[in-house]
């Protein structure tokens, strides 16, 4: 009954950003991710470094289905998947700057499934709710938070509800990348 509600919750708080009926429609977040990918020389050289340059790829969407992770850098021929990236857009975060309280970045407990006994790099990206900020984390970065802090139970007052969380301190494994 608990996680059914916390389904509703998180519906809910999705059509709340993405509109009736659309609740886990992220087309804007993967488009700001390309956009990025498009515009941002400092992310492009982020993701050159992280991912490397595999030849023969392209960036699919639902690599892993429908509902699971939001893109992934595949090689169809050779069914390779390099890397894969879940995007979210973070309401509270306008165009003034990051909330000032906020001092975790915070990576749900239920993503952690899309990496887990894998050896894909993954790479967890937030936008604001312009989508010309964003902060990203990595695999390795949320691995480690995972081990030294573990899960946390939170309070989300955007859904009204607890969910669970791997919290990251804002330290220097946590990327933030900008475009005019």
């Amino acid at each position: 009954m608990q996680t059914q509600q916390l389904r509703d919750k998180i519906r809910q708080q999705g059509e709340i950003a993405h509109g009736t009926g659309h609740s886990y429609n992220d087309k804007p977040e993967r488009n700001a991710l390309r956009n990025f990918l498009t515009n941002c020389p400092e992310f492009q050289g982020f993701w050159k470094s992280y991912f490397g340059t595999p030849p023969n790829t392209t960036l699919k969407e639902d690599p892993l289905g429908e509902y699971k992770v939001d893109l992934g850098i595949v090689n169809e021929e050779e069914n390779i998947c390099h890397g894969l990236i879940e995007v979210d857009v973070f309401n509270s975060w306008g165009e003034n700057g990051y909330p000032a309280h906020y001092k975790k970045f915070h990576v749900l407990e239920r993503k952690l499934k899309y990496f887990e006994n894998t050896d894909h790099k993954y790479l967890t990206c937030t936008f604001n709710n312009t989508h010309n900020q964003m902060v990203c984390t990595t695999r390795e970065n949320i691995d480690k938070c995972h081990f030294l802090y573990g899960i946390t139970e939170m309070w989300m007052p955007a859904i009204k509800a607890r969910d669970r969380v791997v919290r990251c301190p804002l330290d220097e494994n946590v990327f933030w990348f900008g475009i005019s």
